[in-house]
């Protein structure tokens, strides 16, 4: 039997240069980010407490929120691609799917977004 476990970030807050119109460009945005990586179970378990068997949320929220200040980026399918690509670089991770929503839109709606959901072995 293989066992897994999740790690989740919900409703991570940036506010970044993201959008195809050109007052995006000029304007930042209230962006959510929502990350559910899958990872294998530790052998060793979770009872011995030893951290370097699991998912590191900080070391992940951080690389989120440099990316948002990179620069303008014109997709949120884009920019939940390269997160999903980053949580891929550990190893432990056997699957990841971002969820990005722009939240200030439209006023008749809460957020517009998508999903990107990548699993490593589809990476090449």
């Amino acid at each position: 039997m293989s066992k897994i476990y999740l790690v989740k970030i919900r409703r991570l807050l940036v506010d970044m240069f993201i959008g195809v119109h050109e007052h995006e460009k000029r304007s930042k945005q209230r962006v959510a980010i929502d990350v559910e990586l899958e990872l294998d179970y530790p052998a060793e378990g979770f009872s011995k407490g030893i951290y370097k068997n699991v998912g590191c949320y900080e070391t992940l929220v951080n690389k989120i929120k440099n990316l948002a200040k990179e620069g303008h980026v014109v997709l949120v399918e884009t920019f939940a691609d390269k997160i999903a690509d980053i949580s891929l670089d550990d190893e432990r991770v056997i699957s990841a799917a971002i969820h990005v929503e722009k939240l200030d839109i439209f006023s008749d709606c809460e957020a517009v977004g998508a999903t990107i959901k990548k699993s490593r072995n589809e990476i090449s």
